[in-house]
């Protein structure tokens, strides 16, 4: 899935409109009140920090229901300053026995906090001590946050149901319009929970309309043509449906829009040096996809360029000279810094990153198997499954100490800790030393020594591991894992979940019975469970022989690739738009870097078992999610 911005479009819709209309809801609540306009001011010009401490300024000096609300206003502040723990404290802090011309701002603030933290059962709890509210304004948020919660619960009838009540309360046509739209993107990503042929319980034809819709778009996802055509079909026999006005008009446009490939496309990828079987694994895969168009008026020419032969810069401008409409790679990160600064005009995919606080051209997007997406996953999942204590286990590399940055911003910022991260050496075959290190295992033993010698006899004694931890992140390859998980098990840890990156596991390997009970995040290629994705991989096996798993990710990386070329050709500048590919579900920031959600595994009896995907909330824009899957 691409989206613009990460910081704003990984939040969902209902967090981004209810933090908004927050403010207005709050300006209206203090009218009349004295003090406020310094905390207005600074809300409005959205220094958030500023505003939470001008209120809380304010709530010493007031009483009762007033201090109150100054204090609900000053974590629904730190709130919008991403400031969770400090949020959740000060709303603590004003108290479960809200006045009653409280509670509806309390009951959003509290629902806001408890989403970010993936909780949406509390924010029900939160949403329902809210009764009927005359306020418009205030009615509109709390509907729009409760089908946040549902969608997320996986009850799409219900949310749906949430949503067109919340549409009797708008007045505007824009922000009708937007609703639907927010029904359509909710329906996304909870279609695997709705029933062919749905019928909602109380026979509301709008309602089952809906429904019938989000069956659709998930029966229909892997084919592009044919959920045009089911979308058309149904539009046709539902002409007076609230959803076949602008929002299908909208959404068939952009499916057209979506599958129109530039003329021509240069691939640029290390053919004949260190580096050839990734090249030939990208270009594989890349072709695949073209092939797949058949004899499709819209497929472009393609043209293959060595960059193991020549300067890489020189490369991309003779790949300008042919006559590229778009090009795809470079894919050595030191090709990529070469290539960059020749960017202007011709949309170019690299298969790697700039370095970090480099500038990125316009132009210029940024796709690669990123560690640190996967190590950022990992604390994501973690604080889902409800924990929020870690210590970690890194391999003592460069490439360690990216994963464990990524990993710790991540929990931080999800309001977790990192307790404590140990290194260890690739080379060692055994890791105890670090493992007793991290888990305070040698503090334990230290002072069992110190007792024998104080008594001057042998103990029975069994090391006590730190208490104050609830999960176990591992930064590894495959080799050092398989040595790693029964070391943890052997120093009393075996009942701590422990989450590691796919690097971990390699495909195509049996041999993987000393990982078992490792939770890892992996590309859809390898996970996903669908007919067409296990239609590909057996080609892929058929073609290219048992080897070829190895390449896998790479495969896929070149096949997305392809299919990112018309996303991204029929884009001004960095839209958002979505993709469900089989790198992943893609997005990509303000600087053209393209992330990806990952499908996650865990490892049992040395297979990989495929978990189910948490359902998602409502996402930033309606656009329909095409998957390759």
């Amino acid at each position: 899935m691409l989206h613009k911005s990460r910081t704003l479009s990984q939040l969902p819709v209902a967090t981004l409109l209810a933090g908004i209309l927050l403010l207005s809801g709050c300006a209206s609540l203090q009218q009349g009140s004295m003090g406020t306009g310094s905390a207005q001011e600074y809300a409005r010009s959205g220094d958030h920090v500023a505003a939470s401490r001008a209120y809380l300024d304010l709530a010493v000096n007031a009483e009762g229901a007033q201090r109150q609300r100054y204090l609900i206003f000053a974590a629904g502040e730190l709130y919008l300053a991403n400031d969770l723990v400090d949020a959740e404290r000060v709303l603590e802090e004003a108290g479960n026995n809200i006045a009653d011309e409280n509670l509806a701002i309390w009951a959003e603030v509290a629902a806001e906090l408890r989403l970010a933290r993936n909780q949406p059962e509390a924010a029900l709890r939160a949403l329902n001590r809210v009764g009927s509210t005359d306020r418009q304004s205030a009615a509109s948020r709390i509907l729009l946050l409760r089908s946040e919660a549902l969608f997320r619960l996986g009850r799409p009838e219900s949310a749906v149901s949430t949503l067109l009540k919340r549409e009797s309360v708008l007045r505007s046509r824009r922000e009708i319009e937007e609703n639907r739209r927010l029904i359509w993107s909710g329906l996304q990503s909870s279609g695997a929970s709705i029933p062919p042929n749905p019928v909602a319980r109380n026979d509301d034809p709008v309602l089952t309309g809906w429904l019938e819709l989000g069956h659709i778009a998930y029966r229909d996802r892997t084919s592009l043509n044919s959920l045009y055509a089911s979308l058309d079909t149904w539009r046709r026999a539902n002409s007076d449906h609230p959803a076949s006005g602008t929002l299908l008009n909208d959404v068939l446009q952009n499916l057209q829009a979506l599958s129109s490939y530039p003329h021509q496309v240069a691939l640029l990828l290390p053919l004949s040096g260190k580096q050839k079987l990734l090249g030939e694994a990208i270009r594989d895969g890349f072709m695949a996809a073209h092939f797949e168009l058949g004899n499709d008026s819209r497929r472009p020419a393609v043209r293959i360029y060595d960059t193991d032969k020549e300067d890489p810069a020189a490369v991309y401008q003779r790949a300008l000279l042919d006559g590229a409409a778009f090009v795809v790679g470079p894919l050595m990160k030191s090709n990529v810094n070469a290539v960059a600064p020749l960017v202007d005009g011709v949309t170019t995919l690299a298969l790697n990153t700039l370095p970090a606080g480099a500038v990125s051209p316009r132009d210029l997007y940024q796709f690669a198997l990123s560690p640190e997406d996967e190590a950022r996953a990992a604390a994501l999942r973690a604080i889902a499954d409800g924990h929020s204590n870690a210590v970690a286990l890194i391999e003592n590399s460069a490439w360690g100490k990216r994963i464990q940055e990524a990993f710790a911003a991540e929990l931080q910022a999800r309001g977790g800790t990192l307790l404590a991260a140990n290194t260890y050496d690739p080379n060692d075959t055994d890791h105890s030393a670090a493992i007793q290190r991290m888990l305070l295992l040698d503090q334990s033993i230290a002072r069992r020594d110190r007792l024998a010698a104080n008594l001057g006899k042998k103990l029975e004694f069994e090391p006590r591991r730190r208490q104050d931890v609830d999960f176990i992140f591992v930064a590894s390859r495959p080799k050092s894992a398989k040595a790693i998980k029964p070391a943890l098990r052997f120093h009393y840890a075996g009942d701590l979940p422990t989450y590691a990156t796919s690097a971990i596991y390699q495909p195509g390997t049996t041999d993987n019975t000393d990982l078992n009970g490792i939770y890892f995040p992996d590309v859809p290629w390898l996970l996903e469970p669908t007919q067409n994705v296990a239609d590909h991989r057996a080609a892929l096996l058929r073609n290219w022989g048992p080897g070829s798993e190895r390449m896998a990710r790479f495969y896929a990386l070149g096949y997305d690739s392809y299919h990112l070329s018309a996303m991204l050709h029929n884009r001004a500048g960095r839209n958002s738009l979505n993709m469900n590919g089989m790198t992943g579900t893609l997005w990509a920031d303000s600087d053209g870097v393209v992330h990806r959600a990952l499908k996650w595994a865990r490892i049992e009896d040395g297979t990989t078992r495929t978990l189910p995907d948490a359902p998602r909330g409502l996402t930033q824009d309606a656009e329909i999610v095409l998957s390759q899957q």
